[in-house]
């Protein structure tokens, strides 16, 4: 069975662009949840407080924005952060209006927004912190604050305890979504793949909860990730055991 990561789906924009934005670009959008752990340096979960232009630059040989936030850190999950904000370089397509229609097809565009939470994952640069993959949108937009009582510093935690403390922030924003409208499975439904990526067959129970959801698009979206995992014999016990260490 076929599982589509709604998150790498095509994302068609039309704008009004320089002719060398109709170039390839040189990233490939990470195939699963925890190969974005495995390219960064840095795992943390926080607020933008602020973020500005900061010109263009040429990376990996592609003209982009650059764009620097300020990051308040809630928690991390992944490397050493000693510092509570950070400012942290993200990038856009660089995009110059003409005379003449475009038509963007491929992941979805980071687009950072200040009062909004976000886990987030970085590359060390020089000075600072920069996103572990330019213009893609790898980050994962998260509950307005974390639960009370949770782990702020996972970093030494064992590795089936961050991917469960992982999970179970995607799992709180997907279940505080609304409903989507008719004919739609919304937002929640993007999270989907990323929770079965860390948990594997520990994600049923986060998915039973949606068979109640008064979308029928949402509930079926829930029951395929439910067979998934039923086809191929996961059970919760096994798969934190498989997790290396």
């Amino acid at each position: 069975m076929a599982i589509v990561n709604p998150l790498g789906a095509t994302l068609l924009l039309a704008a009004m662009l320089a002719a060398q934005g109709s170039a390839s670009l040189p990233w490939v959008f990470p195939g699963d949840f925890r190969e974005r752990l495995r390219i960064s340096d840095l795992v943390v979960s926080g607020t933008i407080e602020e973020t500005v232009q900061a010109g263009n630059r040429i990376v990996d040989g592609t003209k982009v924005t650059a764009n620097v936030a300020r990051f308040r850190v809630d928690r991390v999950f992944q490397g050493n952060a000693a510092e509570r904000e950070l400012r942290i370089t993200w990038f856009t397509l660089y995009w110059e209006m003409t005379g003449k229609g475009f038509a963007y097809s491929g992941p979805p565009l980071a687009d950072f927004r200040p009062g909004k939470r976000y886990l987030v994952f970085l590359r060390r640069a020089r000075p600072g912190w920069q996103v572990a993959m330019p213009v893609y949108a790898i980050e994962v937009e998260l509950a307005a604050t974390p639960r009370h009582g949770l782990n702020c510093d996972l970093s030494q935690a064992p590795l089936w305890e961050r991917y469960q403390e992982l999970a179970e922030e995607l799992e709180d924003y997907a279940l505080s979504l609304p409903a989507p409208p008719p004919g739609m499975t919304g937002e929640a439904a993007s999270y989907f793949p990323s929770v079965f990526d860390l948990l594997g067959g520990c994600a049923e129970p986060f998915y039973n909860r949606f068979l109640s959801s008064p979308s029928p698009e949402l509930r079926s979206a829930a029951s395929t990730w439910l067979d998934l995992i039923r086809s191929r014999g996961l059970v919760c016990k096994e798969c934190l055991a498989r997790v290396p260490q």
